[in-house]
């Protein structure tokens, strides 16, 4: 299967090089491979970074924001499977081989990959095992207004992509839309969770960027459902979760506790995005695009 690779970048030398020797380590044949990146309007070395690569594709967007820049490499892109990634992503040797693997199975339009954190704290290890358990959950049942989507490991057929036509080109929370549209028109069938597929995101080294993050998602969250419809997993349920990824990586009774007292402060960041964006005058998901966040 032929494979096209796109990454908006903005502002990303800090990674930029890590994420380039990730994509040009792939095991999958180069032959079958394009890597396309957009610069959308850097300040920094990102262009002069990337223009070192000539295996790089380097295109332009003006327009500001991360699913401007995505649309306007779709323009260019090749492949029969469009893969997304983002800068501060750095993909693992077998990464498109595994989104190959499970595109081959009958039905299979859409892949979701799982994310890796850098290695040296316990706890930023338990919180991304936390994170592809709770994933694997949501998107093995056929409760669509849980499932959510995340353009830094994603991979779609590009005839899908066709049929659902370009993201909305909105500050944040699109890939997301664009999930949700897709399963409520066709069906879960055509979506999988790639456990195996795996980038490692390299900006995510502590609690607190972490932390950060959830309150960006509950943003998110406050703004897509009013497009979308949404729903987030029961207390409940996350404590049941909690116990399992307790249970299957035999965690001690201080590992759990250390778990759950920081998936609390996460949970209470996230609560903490929807009440901001619910108070907000100006609602980006529905409004043009401006400014870059």
């Amino acid at each position: 299967m032929d494979i096209s690779v796109i990454i908006p970048v903005y502002n990303s030398e800090a990674w930029l090089e890590a994420c380039i020797r990730g994509l040009l380590k792939q095991t999958y044949s180069k032959e079958l491979c394009e890597y396309i990146v957009i610069d959308n309007g850097s300040t920094d070395h990102s262009a002069a970074i990337l223009r070192r690569h000539p295996e790089i594709r380097l295109l332009s967007e003006t327009k500001r924001g991360a699913y401007a820049a995505r649309n306007r490499g779709l323009q260019e892109a090749r492949g029969e499977i469009i893969a997304f990634t983002d800068s501060d992503c750095a993909p693992r040797a077998d990464w498109l081989e595994q989104i190959v693997r499970i595109m081959r199975c009958p039905g299979v339009d859409l892949v979701l990959g799982e994310f890796e954190f850098p290695p040296g704290s316990r706890i930023m290890q338990l919180l991304g095992e936390y994170d592809a358990v709770k994933t694997s959950h949501i998107l093995s049942v056929e409760a669509r207004e849980l499932y959510y989507g995340w353009a830094g490991n994603m991979a779609v057929r590009k005839s899908l992509m066709d049929r659902m036509g370009p993201f909305p080109e909105i500050l944040r929370g699109a890939d997301t839309i664009f999930v949700k549209s897709a399963v409520n028109r066709y069906g879960c069938g055509i979506l999988r969770f790639a456990a195996d597929a795996r980038v490692m995101n390299l900006e995510m080294t502590s609690i607190w960027k972490w932390c950060h993050k959830r309150l960006i998602y509950g943003r998110n969250h406050q703004n897509y459902r009013r497009i979308v419809p949404s729903r987030s997993l029961s207390k409940r349920k996350r404590l049941e979760l909690v116990r399992r990824l307790a249970t299957a990586y035999q965690l001690t009774s201080l590992e759990c506790v250390q778990l759950f007292l920081t998936l609390a402060v996460g949970l209470a960041h996230w609560h903490l995005g929807r009440l901001s964006r619910m108070f907000a005058k100006l609602d980006p998901a529905l409004e043009p695009l401006s400014s870059r966040g």
